[in-house]
């Protein structure tokens, strides 16, 4: 009988033979078989988009890190985009027009093209070609390719003035609107002609799409003037504006609305420019239109011209106030090459700026609030001129005028600051319809800065003196108790609001100075939420309408403005943007 041999190994050896032979085998097998290509995990703009911005970065994102040299061959798109060589932009040179910039693990490229924006409402395929490799070279074997639509170009949606409008007003203000978003260059595009000094075109900070033509002068009145728009023009993503607008329109007269004047000068010199402004912007976001109405002459004598030097003016403006109507100017300037000559007074009619003397020494000019008069200071005394009749009336004789006069909002009253030999302050009423003048009723010692309510029927005044003297004083002139009432001691007046509310500067011993709303009867105050500096409270003014006040403010750049708020101190606004280093606001008054 033949017998069978066997070896028999125990389980747990026999499987760990087993293993360690074929471990190397099963590790090379493995590694083939679940090593996979690398695949596009995301595409920015997504396949299908419409309205793709010209700028937009072309992105393509893989699951894992691929060979950068192997993806340039094959990524294509049709059409070409206008001014992008899509084989050089994997070589990007630092002024190119495009250029794909990588992710640091290679597991994304980005295609940039700013400067060679997509042609628009243009469908563009991308194409990428099989065979992207990864690090091990196994390849991607799909063909991918993705569409995507460019948006359309940018319009211009309308100008203002539209094309064949007339009278339009010299001071208003122009405006391009496009259909979209425009790059702050696009200012260069627009223009006027004929051209004005010193014109300026802004984009709008919060509507990107909207541009101001603000002149630096008026404009001339009963002149075509034509707004063109360029094809230079591009919006933010750098599509062009493809077909250019013109529009042609004529001026009349200065407008209705209310206006500031603001004298502006230069930093070390007297006031050498008078602008006009709007009361405030047109539309959030941009400037006020504003106009310089006059610039003084600069000395160009070598060696100075009389007590001026060289390059600077030879002219001071020392007030300037236009009429509620916007018709006239009135200006007293004085010759800065003879020292110590008084003011003279202009009267100028606006826009044309035709000018007559009105006095040989004359200042201390402030308008009726109908515009009909004009009350201002000569050595002979003070005058009330009946702009439109000529008449001028020579108010009874009395102590010289420190400011100008103050008129009730019925001009039934005109309330004159003045000062006697001995320098003590005091104020004088006056009725310029029956030649009358007198002292205010129940005050004595020391009086100023007069506020008059919009009937004429009560003052405020500043009274100085002993601790139970010194303060606001309000005295009713007619229609009831006539004995003078203390409103407050550390108040001064500015302006009457309505018939019940003053606008004072409040100056408490404990805290800082600033604005306040005062109830005439209760003296209950509130503070105004904006304030000009401490230093600039008396450049405070109110609008005739009760319902603003100007004053000067420093701005960021430490360049003195003039702004406009609500009396309540909402919404401040610039009514002047001067640029650092030109001329900055000496004085705002209202027309009025």
């Amino acid at each position: 009988m033949r017998r069978r041999l066997s070896l028999r190994l125990p389980s747990a050896l026999s499987r760990a033979l087993v293993f360690a032979v074929l471990a190397p085998v099963l590790g090379v097998v493995l590694c083939g078989c679940f090593s996979s290509p690398p695949q596009i995990i995301q595409l920015s703009p997504v396949n299908g988009s419409t309205g793709v911005p010209a700028d937009a970065v072309v992105r393509v994102v893989f699951d894992h890190g691929v060979r950068r040299d192997s993806v340039e061959p094959l990524f294509h798109v049709d059409p070409a985009i206008p001014g992008c060589d899509l084989a050089a932009a994997f070589h990007p040179a630092p002024s190119g027009d495009c250029g794909v910039s990588w992710s640091a693990d290679s597991t994304a490229f980005s295609l940039a093209h700013t400067r060679a924006p997509f042609a628009p409402n243009t469908r563009y395929t991308f194409t990428l070609s099989p065979g992207v490799m990864d690090g091990q070279g196994v390849a991607n074997s799909l063909d991918h390719h993705w569409t995507v639509t460019s948006g359309p170009s940018p319009a211009v949606d309308g100008v203002t003035p539209g094309d064949g409008t007339t009278l339009v007003p010299v001071d208003a203000p122009m405006v391009v609107a496009f259909s979209s978003a425009m790059d702050v260059s696009a200012a260069t595009a627009i223009s006027l002609s004929p051209a004005v000094a010193g014109t300026r075109v802004v984009r709008n900070t919060r509507d990107h799409g909207r541009f101001v033509i603000l002149p630096g002068h008026l404009l001339d009145p009963g002149v075509e003037y034509t707004i063109t728009v360029d094809t230079r023009a591009t919006d933010e993503h750098g599509q062009r504006l493809p077909k250019g607008v013109t529009s042609s329109f004529r001026t009349g007269l200065i407008g209705l609305e209310g206006h500031a004047v603001v004298l502006a000068r230069r930093s070390g010199e007297s006031p050498s420019q008078v602008v006009l402004t709007a009361l405030g912007a047109q539309v959030a976001g941009e400037p006020a239109a504003a106009a310089t109405l006059l610039e003084a002459p600069i000395c160009t004598t070598v060696g100075g011209c009389g007590g001026v030097g060289v390059g600077r003016p030879v002219l001071a403006y020392l007030q300037a106030a236009v009429s509620p109507d916007g018709r006239w100017l009135a200006v007293a300037s004085q010759d800065l090459q003879t020292p110590g000559a008084r003011p003279s007074l202009e009267l100028m009619t606006l826009p044309s700026l035709v000018s007559r003397v009105v006095a040989g020494q004359g200042w201390n000019v402030s308008w009726s609030p109908d515009g009909s008069r004009l009350a201002f200071d000569t050595p002979t005394g003070v005058h009330v001129l009946g702009v439109m009749s000529g008449r001028d009336l020579l108010l009874p004789r009395g102590d010289p005028l420190t400011a100008p006069p103050v008129w009730s909002g019925d001009s039934s009253v005109l309330a004159l600051p003045v000062q006697n030999s001995a320098g003590v302050a005091h104020v004088d009423l006056v009725d310029p319809n029956l030649d009358a003048r007198y002292a205010v009723p129940g005050l004595g010692g020391a009086v100023s800065a007069p506020a008059l309510s919009p009937d004429g029927s009560m003052l405020a005044v500043r009274r100085e003196g002993a601790a139970d003297v010194a303060g606001t004083w309000v005295i009713r002139l007619r229609g009831g108790d006539a004995t003078p009432r203390r409103l407050a001691a550390d108040l001064t007046p500015v302006a009457f609001i309505d018939g019940g509310t003053l606008l004072a500067v409040e100056r408490p011993a404990d805290t800082d100075p600033g604005l306040v709303r005062v109830n005439a009867a209760s003296g209950d105050r509130d503070r105004l939420a904006n304030q000009p500096l401490a230093s600039d409270l008396s450049s405070a003014v109110m609008a005739p309408s009760g319902r603003q006040v100007a004053y000067l403010l420093p701005d960021s750049a430490g360049v003195r403005q003039a702004v406009i708020e609500n009396v309540d101190g909402s919404n401040p606004v610039l009514l002047t943007t001067f640029a650092a280093g030109a001329v900055d606001a000496f004085a705002v008054e209202f027309s009025g």
